[in-house]
């Protein structure tokens, strides 16, 4: 079998640090905030993608 590999195309920022105590559901998570940064490279290939569901 072929293997798979994986790479990042950004980073998720976020006051939490472990997976432990960070809420599921947006109700859990007023007023925290956080941003996904999207590194440069993969910007132009992902432009278009809100128009898809």
């Amino acid at each position: 079998m072929e293997e798979i590999k994986y790479k990042p195309i950004g980073k998720i920022h976020t006051p939490f640090k472990k997976p432990e105590g960070t809420p599921i559901q947006p109700k859990g998570g007023k007023r925290i905030e956080g941003w996904i940064e999207i590194f440069p490279e993969y910007t132009e290939g992902l432009k278009d993608l809100e128009g898809f569901s």
